[in-house]
């Protein structure tokens, strides 16, 4: 993913960011300034700067964890308020002229050194880091009726925020009851599961969690092509009323 990818994609999963270019103060000083935004970022999740308490910021695309101290620093003789600073773990992670991003879930901060972006990182290991209930909120948030796009043929965008919601909601597992899928493994490390829409889209069924579960391979193409198809999706449709 290039850099304006990555802002794209936590703008849309996260709904917020934060980002402030390192500068040579920083770096001089041996801590990080963060801005006015990032710092509503961390009090957001009322996380606050003290003397004593040191704070974890997580790395987007990876299981890396930053232990890192926020503290007010004293100016004395300047008359002014004190300056909120940061260091430890993040002193190595940032040079002068880095692009440093924040952003936030329900319960955790998360960190990233857009002047690092590759093409190489995938969205997808981000839906994988932030709390489900994270995931939840925005998933039923999300517009149930996305526009449909007109291409060589007509299909429908589909939403990432809800289809990995899903995927975590079954645990990985296939929802149609009675079924004893047992996934195999990807390269990502993420179990096989796909995800389906019990009433197509094409037949004005929603994008959204009322009306998406998540299943085997088989089990979806029966969906789509079994002679009892109708049934099956009522069973699907009984089993999310009382889910």
């Amino acid at each position: 993913m290039t850099k304006d990818e990555i802002i794209n994609s936590v703008n849309n999963i996260f709904g917020i960011h934060a980002i402030k270019e390192v500068s040579k103060t920083d770096v001089e000083k041996g801590a990080y300034l963060p801005n006015k935004q990032q710092r509503d970022i961390l009090t957001s999740i009322g996380i606050q700067p003290t003397h004593d308490n040191l704070i974890e910021l997580k790395e987007l695309f990876s299981n890396n964890k930053l232990t890192v101290s926020y503290y007010p620093s004293e100016r004395k003789g300047s008359g002014r308020s004190p300056e909120i600073r940061m260091g430890r773990d993040i002193i190595p992670y940032i040079s002068r002229g880095d692009e440093i991003l924040f952003t936030r879930d329900t319960h955790s901060i998360y960190i990233y050194n857009l002047s690092r972006a590759t093409n190489y990182e995938l969205e997808d290991n981000i839906y994988s880091q932030i709390d489900i209930d994270t995931l939840q909120n925005r998933a039923r948030n999300i517009n149930p009726r996305p526009q449909q796009v007109q291409q060589i043929i007509n299909t429908y965008p589909r939403n990432n925020i809800l289809k990995n919601y899903v995927k975590r909601r079954s645990n990985y597992s296939c929802e149609m009851p009675s079924c004893n899928y047992i996934p195999f493994v990807k390269n990502s490390n993420e179990p096989y599961i796909e995800v389906h829409h019990i009433i197509p889209l094409s037949e004005g069924g929603e994008d959204s969690v009322f009306n998406t579960v998540a299943l085997c391979p088989n089990c979806h193409r029966a969906l789509h092509y079994a002679n009892n198809r109708e049934y099956l999706r009522g069973i699907l449709l009984d089993y999310l009323r009382n889910l």
